[in-house]
């Protein structure tokens, strides 16, 4: 009894924010601008890398002072059993998650060896599939937050103008669609592309952007199935990031960030 009061106690007087991705780039400053914020009592960083992650967290702490707390928990995302995990010790730490910024993303280099088929899946695997298996175990407790909110870092290159094929379009940007119906057109650009057929399916040629479409369209079935929840995506644009090769050309990440923010 003591112990549940006390918990809900902790619950009303906080409020807590999970960055996935923060350790570096644009989610290490979406972290940093969430904590300056003052209206968070908890920023968790979900790091899959520890030592960086440990960086980051020193770094944070430096320049955020009290009443907001930092903390480090491993989440490999892509991974569903490390999702389930951090889920549970979300609810085990907190009992809600009041904002849920889905930052963490991967994309091969243009100069990367690696075949564009054997690109599909990987990417395909982090961005949308671990993504969406993150989110959806990580929503009954934002459910629970208040003035709860989900924002999805998507990119340009996510544009529908990709999809050359307008059955392809009409069904990707259906009012009715379902994750089940979005899991369904992912999984079937996965095999046009084994297949080597997916330009004369009407396919984009970007597995990277692909991802990133896919992610938006499921942004716009959750906030249509949560309308408790402001849910949005965004794009940071063109950053000096590791995924640009800190391009000399583009934006400083603490700029991308503040579009999520």
């Amino acid at each position: 009894g003591k112990r549940e009061r006390e918990r809900e106690m902790i619950t009303m007087n906080t409020r807590v924010a999970v960055v996935t991705g923060a350790n570096k780039g644009i989610g290490f400053f979406i972290a940093l601008q969430l904590g300056l914020s003052g209206l968070f009592t908890h920023v968790v960083l979900a790091c899959r890398d520890a030592e960086r992650g440990a960086a980051a967290l020193a770094d944070l702490q430096q320049r955020v002072a009290a009443p907001t707390s930092y903390s480090c928990v491993p989440l490999e995302l892509g991974n569903a059993k490390s999702h389930s995990q951090f889920a549970q010790q979300m609810k085990e730490d907190f009992g809600k998650v009041d904002v849920l910024v889905n930052n963490a993303a991967m994309a091969y280099k243009n100069a990367d060896p690696t075949p564009f088929t054997e690109q599909c899946a990987p990417t395909l695997n982090i961005n949308y599939r671990g993504t969406v298996d993150f989110t959806e175990k990580i929503l009954p407790l934002v459910r629970l937050g208040n003035d709860p909110r989900i924002v999805n870092v998507a990119s340009m290159s996510g544009h529908l103008r990709q999809l050359r094929s307008d059955g392809l379009r009409k069904k990707i940007t259906s009012p009715t669609l379902t994750i089940q119906e979005l899991n369904k057109l992912v999984d079937k650009y996965e095999t046009d592309v084994k297949e080597g057929t997916h330009a004369t399916s009407g396919w984009g040629n970007s597995n990277y952007g692909l991802s990133k479409l896919a992610v938006i369209a499921a942004t716009k079935v959750w906030a249509r199935e949560n309308p408790t929840v402001c849910i949005n995506s965004c794009c940071p644009g063109y950053r000096r990031t590791d995924m640009t090769s800190q391009a000399a050309g583009a934006g400083d990440p603490s700029e991308g960030a503040q579009n999520a923010v």
